[in-house]
């Protein structure tokens, strides 16, 4: 384990005990981080820190080894690709991405056959507990994207844009630790060889996106089938209005004025440089009312993988927040 692993674990600890202590305020300032920005900026400010990357050589030249969203040009698929935090530290090139998925307060109520959000209900709640992380939801886009910074990362480093990466993922929603059942949704998807629809509702394969304690970390993993990676919407109104939807995105020009000519859905994802075998939930002990259990994220066992705020029932608790990281380097 390098040491530069030590310290975002470190980082990362410090983070999940901040969100999951009671709320609180001095003048203005919360001891929460509430979005990915905040994180991405206490991250940044720790590494600065705990690494000495703030370089002062005398009193007239500062240097600072440490760039946010560094902008790198995928020259295959014509595009800008950014990098969450970019640093330099013992002449090593290091890339890190971050992802922060949050599952908030969501009191439900009927209208017609619809279940909508309560407003005035969910706000009650939250002022009662001082909650106010957002209820992001797409737990299934989101299973994918940390796969997909994983390639992306991958990729950074057979181009030798850096020569170690971590992928870092924080969330206290528990369907990201939780197992994921095969063939669980069914609908049109997307036919990865040639950008079909398919003819008749089929079992997506979003199962093998997967990010449940201890999941083996494959190096090749198929494209996804399922449509909403990109944005395409219709799926529940047939395949038809899906292909048109499909073939508008793919004739939307973008800012340079290129055509989108593959969807990055089609992509299979490569994790040559992955150093872990398998996907670890940390921290091993999570505070809960003042007492140190297992984190629930690292349990097999489902009624085990709850820590939840004080709550005046089951369905409106809130669990707490755990992370995992990864580490990628190219052998030489």
């Amino acid at each position: 384990m390098s040491s530069i692993r030590d310290t975002l674990i470190e980082i990362c600890e410090e983070i999940i005990e901040q969100n999951n202590n009671p709320y609180k305020e001095h003048k203005g300032i919360s001891n929460h981080i509430f979005d990915e920005k905040g994180i991405q900026m206490y991250v940044g400010w720790e590494l600065t820190k705990k690494l000495g990357l703030y370089v002062s050589s005398n009193d007239k030249e500062h240097k600072l080894n440490l760039q946010f969203e560094r902008k790198i040009i995928n020259k295959v698929r014509g595009k800008k690709d950014y990098l969450d935090i970019f640093l330099l530290h013992k002449d090593k090139r290091i890339g890190i991405e971050l992802k922060f998925k949050t599952k908030g307060i969501r009191i439900p109520k009927k209208l017609g056959e619809k279940s909508i959000t309560d407003e005035i209900e969910t706000q009650k709640r939250r002022e009662k507990f001082q909650y106010h992380f957002s209820n992001q939801g797409a737990e299934t886009n989101g299973h994918h994207s940390f796969f997909w910074d994983l390639h992306r990362l991958n990729d950074f480093i057979n181009k030798k844009e850096i020569e170690l990466g971590y992928q870092i993922f924080i969330t206290n929603d528990p369907s990201y630790w939780k197992k994921k059942k095969e063939g669980s949704s069914k609908g049109y998807i997307i036919v990865n060889k040639g950008l079909k629809i398919s003819e008749k509702k089929e079992p997506n394969n979003s199962h093998k996106f997967q990010m449940s304690h201890e999941t083996s970390i494959d190096k090749k993993m198929e494209a996804p089938n399922w449509t909403s990676v990109d944005g395409i919407e219709g799926q529940k109104k047939g395949p038809r209005t899906l292909y048109e939807n499909l073939k508008k995105k793919l004739e939307t020009k973008d800012y340079g004025g290129r055509k989108e000519k593959k969807l990055y859905c089609q992509t299979d994802i490569d994790l040559e440089h992955v150093v872990d075998d398998k996907i670890e939930w940390l921290p091993q002990k999570i505070k809960h009312l003042g007492e140190e259990h297992d984190n629930p994220a690292r349990s097999e066992e489902e009624k085990n993988k709850k820590f939840n705020l004080e709550a005046d029932d089951e369905k409106h608790a809130i669990t707490k927040f755990a992370f995992v990281i990864v580490e990628l380097e190219k052998k030489s």
